[in-house]
């Protein structure tokens, strides 16, 4: 009796810890907030070749995917700036559970990793 009631348990947290584990960075999304503040008020704000504002602007961008900004403004020299890519915090415990079931490997696919 002793025996199956501690295979069952084992067995339910086996299945907890694996449902709660895999894939994190599923759960995040697949955009990010990004705010760009210019000292001069009027300066044109530019991400990825668009215009986005002038003088302070927040907008969201893609997780996974480069973003190249740009401010500038007549008589002054333009800022540029390129933002790559790294791994969240979500990739890094998608990482770390794989190592130990395989199976949150599969959240690296995400967006949000």
């Amino acid at each position: 009796m002793y025996d199956s009631l501690r295979k069952i348990f084992s067995l339910a947290l086996c299945f907890i810890f694996l449902f709660t584990q895999t894939g994190c960075s599923f759960l995040m999304g697949s955009q990010q907030s990004i705010s760009v503040t210019a000292s001069e008020p009027d300066a044109d704000i530019f991400i990825n070749g668009q215009l986005i504002g002038k003088g302070n602007v927040e907008t969201m961008v893609p997780r996974n995917q480069n973003v190249s900004l740009m401010v500038k403004k007549d008589g002054y020299y333009p800022a540029t700036r390129n933002i790559g890519t790294n791994l969240s915090m979500a990739g890094v415990l998608d990482m770390i559970g794989g190592c130990i079931i395989l199976i949150p490997f599969i959240g690296l696919a995400a967006p949000g990793a």
